[in-house]
């Protein structure tokens, strides 16, 4: 499988190794343009820091170009979750469901410090359970992929998505018939 297929395609199957080294790349690719990108467009690192550090500033510049970045990297992640799923003759979409909340819990504090007025974010109780809602859940859902996506081994031999991409397990019935073809 190409590299193009790998990064863009949702059919086929992908090996442990490649979803490790693929996934590294594309986030710290992700990372390092968005980086970057704030660094030249002269936005301020600290704006959508809560907790710590008061929101100064208009947050929504770097809150738009922190969105538009993870949508443009969420195909290549997307499509790599969804053949390391089939590896492992699941369906994918549990799995992206779970990716999707992640991101979305990832910018919730970001979007909630971005909103003028009051919040959610005064009240007593929110203040104190809202880490630990938020890192809590983003915390199990990546322990859950990860553990299910890069350490499970994939289906020895074909599955329904395909043919093993380590090339175990190859198909008698297809060398067969080259053999009498």
């Amino acid at each position: 499988m190409s590299l193009k297929n790998k990064l863009f395609g949702f059919d086929g199957r992908l090996r442990r190794r490649d979803w490790w080294l693929l996934g590294i790349a594309v986030g710290a690719a992700h990372n390092l343009l968005h980086y970057v990108s704030v660094r030249v467009l002269g936005l301020d690192d600290h704006v959508l820091i809560g907790g710590v550090m008061p929101v100064i500033g208009d947050p929504w510049p770097q809150l738009l170009l922190a969105v538009s970045f993870s949508l443009v990297f969420a195909w290549p992640q997307l499509a790599l979750t969804v053949k390391r799923a089939h590896d492992i003759n699941r369906r994918a979409w549990s799995f992206v469901l779970i990716s999707v909340g992640i991101q979305a819990l990832g910018y919730w504090p970001r979007v909630n410090y971005a909103i003028p007025g009051p919040t959610i974010r005064q009240t007593d109780f929110w203040s104190r359970a809202e880490p630990w809602i938020i890192d809590g859940g983003t915390l199990v859902g990546l322990l859950y992929l990860v553990v299910v996506l890069g350490f499970l081994d994939g289906t020895q031999g074909p599955n329904r998505f395909g043919r093993s991409p380590k090339g175990i397990g190859g198909d008698p019935a297809d060398k067969a018939a080259e053999v009498f073809s």
